[in-house]
């Protein structure tokens, strides 16, 4: 069987886990951005600014320690976190890290228990967490990156943790470096929320109590992967999708459901066939019976696509020639 073929099989037999494989986290390639208070903020994250908003009511910040970048691993933008230095009201310097956070709501006091604030609803129970990074500055400092697993508590306001843990990232050399890191349980109960929190710098050594200012961390394309099987589409939903051409010579495709543009709509993976991540793009503001995909910066090959739709998860097989 020579290589395309083989690669035809695998993905046929692939389709068929695809769903137990990666977790759709909306806007985790950091695609879409709104101006929020006086900053632009990535959708469905909080960043710093909301933070000091939090803290202090009535009032916005743009403190431009979260910005949005197009030095991204795949698509147009990445989310950039950056340690600034600033001058306080008492005349003090310090120096604020960027703090990016999944969510949309968050909690009048801002951090309690060490928590992540924020946070999405979610009942699976991933193995795997993984993104795309990039860090620059003082060797001294080191970026965080924060996943917990929670469910709420029946007898406190703080959640128990289910699983997860917490990373140093440190600075790389050139392009962006692929995080996959293993997620471990201390419960076998059933979530109720994922929270994620990165930021930008974090003093490395016991001697260093303060984060130095210059330090950039660019982030995209976060994934979950593994945890219960999600639902797929029925049949008849599954018959309104198409793609076409398929395969496509320029690796550029499009979809169509003429009958029900939220398919089309709908928040939407690539995977290539290891089960990484090369594209992805969050739900439409405005709903489209026709939406392009455009993979002509990949390699030849098959890939999976994932539409998330409310009817369930459809799955198609992508053929870049």
């Amino acid at each position: 069987m020579n290589a395309f073929l083989y690669a035809i099989a695998l993905a046929g037999s692939y389709l068929a886990t695809l769903s137990a494989t990666a977790q759709t986290i909306t806007n985790a390639g950091f695609e879409t951005w709104a101006t929020r208070g006086s900053a632009e903020a990535p959708a469905n994250w909080l960043t710093t600014d909301d933070i000091y908003a939090a803290s202090d009511p009535g009032y916005t910040y743009n403190t431009g320690t979260v910005t949005k970048s197009t030095d991204a691993h795949t698509g147009s933008f990445a989310a950039k976190l950056t340690n600034i230095s600033f001058q306080g009201n008492n005349g003090a310097s310090f120096v604020q890290e960027g703090v990016l956070i999944l969510g949309s709501k968050i909690r009048a006091t801002p951090v309690y228990e060490g928590y992540p604030i924020g946070g999405v609803p979610s009942t699976t129970r991933p193995t795997q967490f993984q993104f795309f990074y990039k860090l620059t500055g003082p060797a001294s400092d080191v970026a965080i990156a924060t996943l917990l697993l929670t469910k709420k508590s029946a007898t406190g306001t703080v959640p128990d943790i289910i699983g997860g843990g917490t990373l140093t990232l440190a600075p790389t050399m050139g392009g962006y470096v692929g995080v996959t890191i293993d997620i471990p349980y201390s419960s076998t109960a059933t979530p109720d929320s994922v929270r994620m929190q990165f930021s930008s710098g974090s003093a490395n050594t016991p001697t260093q109590t303060k984060i130095t200012a210059g330090s950039v961390l660019l982030l995209d394309d976060i994934t979950l992967i593994g945890g219960a099987l999600a639902v797929r589409a029925d049949a008849s939903t599954q018959a309104q999708l198409t793609v076409s051409p398929n395969p496509s010579p320029a690796g550029r495709f499009r979809l169509s459901a003429l009958q029900q543009p939220a398919l089309t709509s709908a928040p939407y993976a690539v995977l290539d066939l290891t089960g990484r991540v090369v594209a992805q793009q969050p739900a439409l503001a405005v709903p489209s019976p026709v939406r392009d995909i455009d993979l002509s910066n990949l390699a030849t090959g098959v890939y999976l696509l994932r539409v998330d739709s409310r009817q369930g998860a459809l799955v198609r097989q992508l053929v870049v020639k």
